[in-house]
């Protein structure tokens, strides 16, 4: 007969798998929470070494802690008893700890002349430059100081460029995405943007009409036609012109007469036959008809019909008349109007100089007069551009700046030739106008555009690509390669901008090589850092 177990073993016994899971779990827990939920390697189990490569990091920095230089400052040649963890920075410096530090509102390391810190001027202190080649192609970082810098004299409280920026390996780099770029010297031209519009050269512009009042004969040129200096271009019959012809006969036929009535007095005067007043009134009588003379003569002249009255004197009146007939025209146009045409009232509207007709608003048989526009001719081989310049721009205007105007499928090149002396009052720009040559005739008025005005070129200037420099808060800065692990922050005094390269005055040299893919996060480091209340802290 088998021995029964009392109730309470037996209970015991069916609850012992489910007491023996909870302290497996217990231990489990315990275990977890000493050695930080890691799971020992087979090797470390059997009391293999798991080696230095992986005990050997900061994982607060995520860095090799032997090469860690925010956790061991001394590594940079830092002090580590006089510095800030907290911000990466040496105790006595750190701004955010200490604002007393600031009691003047600025710290220490400035460059007064170039506007950068003094111990980043690579004007004053060339030697400063890290220089080297960037690779052929080109993430977790830690920020710490430079400790080669020096500590100030500025205006400024920002002390962003004591930070460094290390990432864990050459690899990391690359993983980032950094890429990195060598300084260079490359010629660069700062220049104003201004918007504008293709005009005539209004001095090379003329508004033809007829000088008498008539009506339009014939009209000889066509809207487009190129036309010659002193090419017909109409005709108009004007009885002003009629009278003046007219006016030339009579006075010629008088002056001839007068001057046979003095000579028969003069003679008779000289035999004693005449007295002298009936002389004097002879030549007075004479000089009066040489002053009609002349009066006919300019007459013709400021119609544009040039005459000379010795040309007709001599000749019989009906020769005269039909000298005068014609007078001013070409020969091969008055040829085509032939004996049939009887007027004598025509005058010819000539082109002024060379160019094209850019306006016609007469037709034959239209009355006209001195008042209106008839034809409009242009010297298209230059014209204006007229730009509307920003008041905060034109500080750098000057005459014969270069300027390259851009418009629809098409561009040109020219000078300023003229700045106004007063801004507009309604659009608040000042007018500047520059001459573009034309002599292809791809200008065309009243074109809209956009020029850029070359206010200064530097044949060689000291430039890298755009996209290395970064606004941190309060000033620019590029990120400098010292190490394949460890980048510089630099502060730059920036120039200009042109072809995607950005000038730099002061703050890095030929050779230097600057991180210009993926600076933005080397940037977004620094400002982690929070250094400096005045810079990144508002």
């Amino acid at each position: 007969m088998k021995r029964q177990l009392p109730g309470q073993v037996r209970s015991l016994v069916r609850q012992g798998p489910t007491i023996l899971v909870l302290l497996v779990l217990c231990g489990l827990g315990f275990y977890g929470h000493r050695t930080g939920w890691t799971v020992p390697k087979i090797s470390t189990l059997w009391g293999r070494s798991q080696g230095p490569e992986k005990e050997d990091w900061c994982q607060l920095h995520n860095v090799p802690d032997s090469k860690c230089i925010a956790c061991h400052p001394e590594l940079a040649g830092a002090d580590p008893k006089d510095w800030c963890k907290e911000h990466g920075v040496p105790e006595s410096k750190c701004t955010v700890c200490h604002p007393e530090i600031l009691t003047k509102g600025q710290a220490d390391d400035w460059c007064q002349e170039h506007g950068v810190p003094e111990s980043q001027c690579t004007i004053c202190h060339p030697e400063i430059a890290v220089k080297g080649e960037p690779p052929a192609s080109p993430s977790s970082a830690a920020v710490s100081l430079d400790p080669g810098v020096k500590p100030a004299r500025s205006p400024f409280a920002c002390q962003t460029h004591l930070l460094r920026v290390q990432f864990a390996s050459a690899e990391a780099v690359a993983k980032a995405g950094i890429q990195l770029a060598a300084v260079e010297e490359r010629p660069m031209a700062a220049s104003i943007k201004a918007n504008g519009e293709i005009d005539y050269d209004q001095t090379r512009v003329a508004h033809l009409s007829s000088k008498v009042f008539g009506t339009v004969f014939r009209v000889e040129k066509e809207l487009g036609q190129a036309v010659n200096k002193g090419e017909l271009v109409a005709l108009v019959d004007g009885a002003e012109v009629g009278r003046a012809k007219a006016d030339l006969l009579q006075a010629v036929a008088l002056v001839d007469l007068k001057e046979k009535t003095f000579e028969r007095v003069k003679a008779s005067s000289d035999k004693g036959l005449r007295t002298l007043a009936e002389l004097q009134e002879a030549e007075a009588a004479l000089r009066d008809a040489r002053v009609r003379l002349l009066s006919a003569e300019q007459a013709l002249v400021n119609l544009g019909m040039p005459v000379r009255a010795v040309d007709l004197g001599g000749l019989p009146e009906e020769k005269s008349a039909e000298r005068l007939r014609f007078i001013g025209l070409p020969e091969p146009v008055a040829a085509t109007l032939g004996a049939e045409t009887l007027t004598a009232n025509l005058i010819p509207v000539n082109a002024p100089f060379d160019g094209v007709v850019v306006s016609r608003s007469v037709v034959a048989g239209e009355v006209v007069d001195p008042t209106k526009t008839m034809f409009v001719v242009a010297d298209t081989r230059r014209m204006w551009a007229i730009l509307d310049v920003r008041v905060e721009d034109m500080g750098g205007l000057s005459l014969g700046q270069a300027v390259t105007f851009q418009g629809p499928d098409l561009a040109a090149v020219g000078k300023v030739t003229w700045i106004s002396t007063a801004v507009d009052e309604k659009t608040r720009t000042l007018r500047v106008r520059a001459d573009l040559e034309n002599p292809d005739g791809r200008l065309h008025a009243h074109t809209f555009g956009t020029a850029r005005i070359t206010t200064r070129e530097t044949p060689s200037a000291i430039a890298v690509p755009s996209e290395a420099v970064q606004w941190e808060g309060c000033c620019h800065v590029v990120f400098v390669r010292l190490t394949d692990e460890v980048f510089g922050t630099r502060k730059v005094r920036l120039g200009v901008r042109s072809g995607g390269f950005t000038e730099v005055i002061v703050g890095v040299v030929p050779g230097e090589v600057v991180v210009t893919t993926g600076s933005h996060v080397l940037k977004s480091e620094i400002l982690k850092s929070k250094l400096g209340a005045g810079c990144v802290d508002e």
